[in-house]
């Protein structure tokens, strides 16, 4: 359970009011017409709700109240500042959203036999339980809810059902919840069952000993392992940053050290963390762990992991992939702080592939242009990298971005980069003036290749307006050279436009080889009208 994230969707967000949680929810039930049901003990009353609805031969629901522990929020409606609606379910949280008022709802078939659902709800939201009848037990003891659960959750016929299950009983509000979801650990045959009932022991005071034993085990299952390392991060227990530091340099398995390190960037102890994430980012044999440390350097705050991935950044001996990857970490930080750092790279770092790194990253924050244009018109620039930075304008999506462009096409003499500028206005948001520039060089640069791309790039587009120009240009134009290029980006295309414009030249165009051409491209296509088209030429 990933509480940390949640607490921070919380803090942005309002959540679906709840009641005031009392004592019992005898009333919440009766309010929304509940079948109640009497008898002695939680499991009588359930076997009489079974009798009662097997009788109306439809499925039907049953379901209790239970004691919940605090901080925990099932069935709770998080609505963001836009509108949005998101539900948290089993999710730890503070006080203020917690839901201490909720039931175990389990879904019988008509016969009564068998359970194909279960769930938490929260008794004070109103809903239609998918128009079955609800036969409401009342409320069930802590020890009578816990042993009828756990005998449950080895009958019922799905795994998200066990899954539930298992839930309900980590939520519980009772000493014993410990004992049952580590017997669930060691017996059930259903994965998912030994990770939830994992990732709730993690939430327990005094079990990190345990949790960490299942992370040492390799004879457990990686699935399982991993969970433990996460729990392990979520504990309350004291010991637990050092622990997992601990078992990061006890275990062989990447994915599970992988785990690890991700439970010690969310870990609350900041100091112990960092100084643990830069010793692996900066030791660590293994490249693809040393990356894993390098991300979580990039969530962090302080200033001695932004000096990290600095000297991380500009570290030869690392290599480009994890120079890059300290790269991507540094632009996860404010932007404040990040983008100096950034600028000053993409300025002076010797290696071309970290600098294009940059420079994508930077096109993706707003107010970046004039930058990336000072990086495409430097003639003493690498030209990989000016390439980079014109095709970052092309995609950042700014209203003047073609304008840019344009301007840049014109100052630029570099032939290379002028075709990669009339590539990049295949990015363009706004695909009209995209196409009309690429149909001014088309018809009218003085230079043959850039002619040319300006062809293949209206053919890239996939815009009828684009196969329309291509048409247009191709009548007009009377070097058979550039008719030819014409066809090529036609035959790219390969839209229902493209194909007919191919066959009117196959059939009559006054050049042979131009019609051999667009009979050729026409081969390639698989478009059933030139299908159908070149069988008709065959005959």
């Amino acid at each position: 359970m990933k509480s940390l994230l949640l607490l921070s969707l919380l803090l942005t967000a309002c959540i679906y009011p709840n009641a005031p949680y009392t004592a019992s929810s005898e009333t919440s039930a009766q309010n929304q017409s509940f079948i109640n049901v009497d008898g002695p003990a939680l499991k009588s009353r359930l076997e009489a709700a079974i009798k009662q609805g097997s009788s109306q031969q439809k499925r039907f629901w049953t379901a209790y109240g239970f004691d919940v522990r605090p901080g925990i929020a099932f069935d709770a409606v998080i609505i963001g500042s836009g509108g949005s609606r998101t539900v948290i379910n089993g999710s730890m949280v503070n006080s203020r959203f917690e839901t201490r008022n909720v039931g175990i709802f389990l879904l019988h078939e008509k016969d009564g036999r068998s359970i194909v659902r279960a769930e938490i709800y929260n008794l004070e939201r109103a809903r239609e339980y998918a128009g079955y009848p609800v036969y409401w037990l009342g409320r069930g003891g802590a020890e009578e809810s816990l042993n009828l659960l756990r005998s449950l959750i080895g009958t019922v016929g799905s795994i998200e059902a066990a899954d539930r299950l298992t839930d309900a009983i980590g939520a519980h509000d009772d000493p014993r919840v410990a004992a049952i979801l580590k017997d669930l650990i060691r017996s059930s045959k259903v994965e998912r069952v030994r990770t939830t009932a994992v990732s709730w022991l993690g939430h327990l005071p005094g079990e990190s000993a345990f949790l960490a034993a299942l992370v040492r085990d390799e004879r457990e299952s990686v699935e399982v392992r991993k969970e433990a390392a996460e729990a392990i991060g979520e504990s309350p227990d004291g010991e637990a940053p050092a622990l997992l530091q601990t078992l990061y340099r006890s275990v062989a398995h990447r994915e599970v050290k992988r785990e690890i390190l991700e439970a010690v960037t969310d870990s609350e102890s900041e100091e112990q963390a960092v100084k643990f994430l830069i010793e692996v980012a900066e030791r660590e044999p293994d490249r693809e762990l040393r990356k894993e440390a390098i991300e979580g350097l990039g969530e962090k705050e302080d200033s001695r992991s932004f000096q990290a991935l600095e000297k991380i950044a500009n570290d030869s001996d690392a290599g480009i992939e994890l120079q890059k990857a300290a790269v991507e970490a540094i632009g996860e930080r404010p932007e404040d702080q990040a983008l100096p750092l950034l600028k000053k790279i993409a300025r002076t770092h010797p290696g071309s592939e970290v600098r294009r790194e940059v420079i994508e990253h930077l096109g993706e924050v707003a107010g970046q242009t004039s930058f990336l244009v000072e990086i495409a018109r430097n003639e003493a620039e690498n030209l990989d990298v000016r390439r980079a930075a014109v095709e970052a304008i092309a995609e950042s999506r700014n209203d003047e971005s073609i304008s840019i462009l344009k301007q840049l096409y014109a100052a630029i003499s570099n032939k290379e980069l002028k075709q990669e500028i009339i590539e990049s206005f295949e990015d363009c948001a706004d695909r009209k003036a995209a196409i009309d520039f690429l149909l001014e060089v088309a018809r009218g640069d003085s230079d043959h290749h850039s002619r040319e791309r300006a062809f293949s790039t209206l053919g890239d587009m996939d815009d009828d307006r684009a196969i329309d120009a291509l048409t247009q240009l191709y009548d007009s134009e009377r070097n058979e050279a550039l008719k030819a290029e014409i066809l090529s980006a036609l035959g790219d295309s390969n839209n229902s436009r493209s194909v007919k414009k191919l066959m009117e030249v196959a059939k009559g165009d006054p050049s042979i080889k131009l019609r051999k051409k667009a009979i050729s491209l026409l081969g390639e296509s698989e478009h059933p009208e030139a299908v159908k088209f070149l069988e008709g030429l065959v005959r």
